[in-house]
């Protein structure tokens, strides 16, 4: 269990280190439920794991606070899932009362297993990261 979980660290980290490598606001395109596809800014870094809670913003001013995340890896080569994770703010109870709450999903990434560094996988394997997060609306 922990190597998968030290796996998913591996790619979460090396997927955001291809973007960008220090803290800093980015912008991510995101399909949220009732809203489209829309561009969220957000803030991005490799060092800090609470700035993950952070608010998201859009042009028009709609702001998004994240009350869980999700997704997969999967080897897409072998059509092998090799980890999955789950996390909650506040164990669960961060905000879940808050009104109104929508899913946002982010386009699949992919790399080949060699690319990311990830040991014991054939380094040419395709490698594939879902990502989606229940989000709290503020307009």
């Amino acid at each position: 269990m922990r190597r998968l979980f030290a796996l998913a660290a591996v790619v979460a980290v090396a997927l955001v280190m291809a973007g960008v490598g220090n803290a800093g606001r980015v912008q991510q395109m995101l399909t949220c439920t009732g809203l489209g596809t829309i561009t969220v800014t957000v803030t991005n870094t490799t060092n800090n794991h609470s700035v993950a809670w952070g608010v998201g913003t859009t042009s028009s001013g709609l702001l998004g606070i994240p009350v869980s995340f999700s997704g997969t890896i999967t080897d897409l080569t072998t059509h092998t899932q090799l980890d999955s994770f789950f996390q909650a703010k506040g164990q669960g109870n961060g905000m879940h009362n808050q009104q109104p709450m929508v899913t946002c999903t982010s386009p699949p990434q992919t790399a080949t297993a060699g690319e990311l560094g990830i040991p014991n996988i054939n380094q040419s394997d395709v490698i594939e990261f879902d990502f989606s997060a229940q989000v709290v609306l503020k307009p």
